[in-house]
């Protein structure tokens, strides 16, 4: 779903709890005290109960952008809200609980048509989720449903949704092979329902997108390999999801996929606060479960488990949840250009929100072993070439665009191209003086990780 991007003015503030720092000087103070208030050892539901009304909006308008209002609702953090707050969350759960059953419908109906079609397939994320990651199907928002299946049927998979009444958001620009796209999953699939955007994320109405995923990580794009997540297919299992027996992900594969888009997202600077909390429950509910851990440790490779215990750094960071002694491991052994990273950037997905930024790029540089490999991800992030996607009337049929309405759509259209050349352009002399700042703080940390 794509929504206007945050317009709030910046502000001082500092957000503690976890061991590592987190000064956040570029976002509001009600949005920083959200996130602390959902802090799993130190909540600062003090600094929650003292926020003015004009800081409860833009606490409350950073947690609707990042699916973080139905968690804080749930959270000791209730107790903390106005009367006002309460009820305006009490509001959005309740339109979720009409959006929740349209979406076990839309997987019922998903479920009947691939097996119609023969087509084998798992789900990913959404409701899979539940209750591994800490959430109850009422109290997550879900805009879509992903699905996978090996490349040799997704186009397969991809008829018997297009029989639902789907169609592709926009032309398929690289021909019938999956071998050349750039993405993990074919174009988005979508009804044209005539709805459009109305400054509610919580609307019933928004139409539910599909994607069909065709692999776990791409390492040819990220530069990072990911050995043996091929497996996670062959160690799927069946589970209960709206009622219906689905393939889904084994745990251990859950949290290896979940972690995997999380860090893509990550170093493609378009993370959400609510994955990371995900990561932060998860890891906070499997903190004892030795068992769990010894068959992570078995079935993943080394690098992926690198790649993973990333961001379980990043959820530590921001959450303060407990780990598992084989996760602290495991998150000892990242370089230690990695940890330098967090001691300085660790709040940076959350700053960028309201202040463009690329520090994710010293990140993904950290990861890579290759200075060839570094290059190629340095010139896509900073001087990238794509073209955006479909930005209006989206869900509008092409029957129901007036002649007015196809200028509006373009002027759009053309009006974000030109934010994003601008933004681009405004953000490469602080991101290359970021990056020199990072290294030569770098030189100096201690290398005994």
């Amino acid at each position: 779903m794509r929504v206007p991007d945050a317009t709030l003015a910046p502000a001082e503030t500092r957000l503690e709890g976890d061991r590592s720092q987190s000064s956040l000087p570029h976002i509001p103070r009600g949005a920083a005290v959200a996130l602390g208030a959902l802090h799993f050892r130190k909540p600062k539901l003090d600094e929650l109960a003292r926020l003015t009304d004009a800081e409860w909006r833009d606490a409350l308008d950073f947690t609707d952008r990042s699916q973080l209002t139905l968690p804080l609702r749930s959270s000791p953090a209730r107790n903390a809200m106005p009367l006002w707050v309460r009820e305006r969350a009490d509001a959005c759960a309740a339109r979720n609980l009409e959006k929740v059953r349209r979406v076990k419908a839309q997987y019922r109906a998903l479920d009947d048509s691939l097996k119609a079609a023969g087509v084998d397939y798992l789900t990913l994320k959404g409701l899979t989720h539940c209750p591994d990651f800490g959430a109850s199907a009422n109290d997550r928002v879900q805009y879509d449903i992903d699905l996978y299946t090996p490349p040799e049927r997704a186009y397969a998979a991809r008829d018997a949704v297009l029989d639902l009444g789907f169609t592709p958001i926009e032309a398929h620009p690289q021909g019938p092979s999956t071998e050349r796209l750039t993405t993990d999953h074919l174009p988005t699939l979508i009804r044209k329902t005539g709805w459009e955007w109305r400054g509610d994320f919580f609307d019933p109405e928004i139409p539910i997108a599909v994607e069909i995923h065709f692999r776990f990580w791409n390492e040819r794009l990220e530069q990072l390999p990911a050995p043996g997540v091929e497996a996670f297919w062959r160690r799927r299992v069946m589970r209960e999801i709206a009622g219906v027996q689905m393939g889904a992900l084994c745990s251990v594969d859950a949290l290896g996929f979940a972690s995997l888009h999380l860090l893509k997202h990550v170093v493609q600077g378009s993370a959400r606060a609510f994955h990371i909390y995900e990561i932060a429950r998860f890891l906070e509910a499997h903190a004892d479960d030795d068992e769990f851990w010894r068959l992570w440790q078995a079935l993943h490779f080394p690098e992926v488990r690198r790649l993973e215990a990333t961001m379980f750094r990043l959820a530590s960071a921001w959450f303060g949840c407990r780990v598992s002694a084989v996760a602290e491991e495991e998150m000892g052994r990242l370089p230690s250009a990695v940890q330098h990273w967090f001691e300085q950037f660790a709040w940076s997905p959350a700053e960028s929100v309201f202040h463009a930024t690329k520090d994710e790029l010293w990140l993904h540089w950290s990861l890579l072993d290759s200075p060839w490999d570094a290059l190629a991800v340095a010139r896509r992030r900073l001087l990238p070439m794509s073209l955006p996607g479909p930005v209006d009337a989206v869900y509008v049929p092409l029957g129901q665009l007036t002649w007015r309405r196809r200028c509006l759509k373009r002027i759009r259209y053309f009006r974000r191209l030109a934010q994003r050349a601008g933004l681009h352009a405004r953000t490469l002399p602080g991101a290359v003086w970021s990056g020199v700042r990072w290294w030569w703080r770098w030189r100096a940390f201690p290398k005994n990780f």
